[in-house]
């Protein structure tokens, strides 16, 4: 009898051991968000369409197109819906000068792009 009880605890140390290993999974990547401008130049009251691509967000998630303003950055009133881990938006500028924007989706941000506006 006890070398069926010490065969059964060999056993069931084997399997909650490899259950333990199978368990532990490669964490998830971080979120991410990429940005592109069609035009890096534009005029005055010029439509530049932005576009990029999302790791990680959720998919019908809203993504929101910031301005930076001194050392801030400002939401502007422009939103995409996340659609197949990719967005699309335009805006247009009202303000002339060198334009760095963003998107943004909750903590997670892209890297910022210039639009230079003459």
């Amino acid at each position: 009898m006890n070398v069926r009880i010490a065969a059964v605890s060999v056993v069931s140390a084997a399997l909650v051991a490899a259950g333990a290993t199978a368990a532990v999974a490669a964490p998830a990547p971080a979120p991410s968000i990429t940005l592109k401008a069609n035009h890096t130049s534009v005029k005055l009251g010029d439509v530049v369409t932005f576009t990029g691509k999302t790791a990680g967000l959720k998919e019908g998630g809203k993504v929101t197109l910031q301005v930076k303003s001194g050392a801030t950055w400002k939401s502007l009133p422009v939103t995409a819906k996340v659609n197949h881990s990719a967005y699309k938006l335009t805006d247009k500028f009202q303000k002339k000068g060198v334009q760095v924007l963003r998107v943004k989706d909750g903590a997670t941000v892209s890297k910022g792009v210039s639009v230079t506006v003459r």
